[in-house]
């Protein structure tokens, strides 16, 4: 299985840089690839798509969502596409779509809810960490199946 990550945000604005930290600290391995797609993911979709991943992850930060985390899965991301994800200019909905129609890969979305825009908030930090912990121990285990990546990525969410 090849998974790409795809960290989204402005690592200059605290939390933020959620995304962005999340894919400078997983290690990359013939499995796992990441990406920085800073503010803006549309303009790596030809890169991301290069890849030909068998599953997409993005990470991002999440303004108008009342839990601390939000995880969704595949066809979620158009029931829930009026999240407001940083200052992305296309809807998810739309990316969703797009990337789907290639080479049919699974596609998530991990959010979070920005505490701080000035520093990188002790909240979104243990939620990074653990999220990176999940990747990094699943991949060095060669245990990297999308049943153990959602069961552990849910318990490290909560």
């Amino acid at each position: 299985m090849r998974i790409l990550l795809c960290g989204m945000g402005n690592e200059e604005r605290g939390d933020d840089g959620f995304g962005p930290y999340i894919v400078k600290s997983i290690q990359e391995t013939e499995t796992i690839k990441t990406i920085n797609c800073h503010l803006y993911l549309e303009n790596y979709l030809n890169k991301i798509i290069s890849f030909n991943p068998d599953m997409i992850i993005l990470f991002d930060t999440v303004k108008k969502n009342h839990d601390k985390t939000i995880f969704l899965r595949n066809d979620e991301i158009l029931t829930h596409s009026p999240i407001s994800a940083s200052t992305h200019s296309l809807p998810f909905s739309a990316i969703y779509q797009f990337l789907k129609k290639r080479d049919k890969p699974e596609i998530w979305f991990i959010g979070v809810r920005p505490n701080s825009y000035e520093h990188f908030s002790d909240e979104t930090m243990t939620i990074a960490q653990r999220v990176t912990e999940v990747f990094n121990l699943l991949d060095k285990e060669k245990n990297l199946t999308i049943m153990k990546l959602y069961e552990n990525l849910s318990t490290a969410l909560k």
